[in-house]
């Protein structure tokens, strides 16, 4: 009767083991799910962030052409094609990733490394720098 009845003893143990385990996730499945609707937010405002600045970038170009500053144009274009090219990277989640990094990236030609390509690339270091301290 005693084998039995530490039996029982043990099994009431190993219940309130699982139970608390069981609290324990389900308390951390509520803290990810909070996190991920955090992060879904923050993706959605820099969404809007580069969409607008992408319609300054527009508006700007407008400007500079009807001025006849054409040289200014083209790095802005070489700007346009990075943050683009950085929107897709970070955003297009269903995109295959290729396993090029930033500066592989067929943006452009290689003389826009120095200028606008460069911005592009410490913005995209930036970004990657933030998404690893989250």
């Amino acid at each position: 009767m005693s084998g039995s009845i530490a039996s029982y003893d043990q099994l009431v143990r190993q219940v309130e083991a699982l139970k608390k385990e069981n609290s324990h996730l389900r308390r951390e499945l509520e803290d990810n799910s909070n996190h991920l609707s955090k992060l879904e937010n923050e993706t959605s405002d820099m969404k809007e962030v580069l969409k607008h600045l992408q319609g300054k970038l527009e508006q700007e170009a407008r400007v500079m052409v009807s001025s006849g500053q054409t040289e200014v144009l083209d790095q802005l274009k070489a700007l346009q094609m990075d943050i683009s090219s950085l929107y897709n990277l970070k955003f297009a989640p269903e995109a295959p990733s290729s396993g090029r990094g930033p500066e592989e990236s067929p943006a452009g030609p290689a003389s826009h490394r120095d200028g606008p390509g460069e911005l592009g690339r410490a913005t995209f270091r930036m970004l990657e720098e933030l998404d690893r301290e989250r």
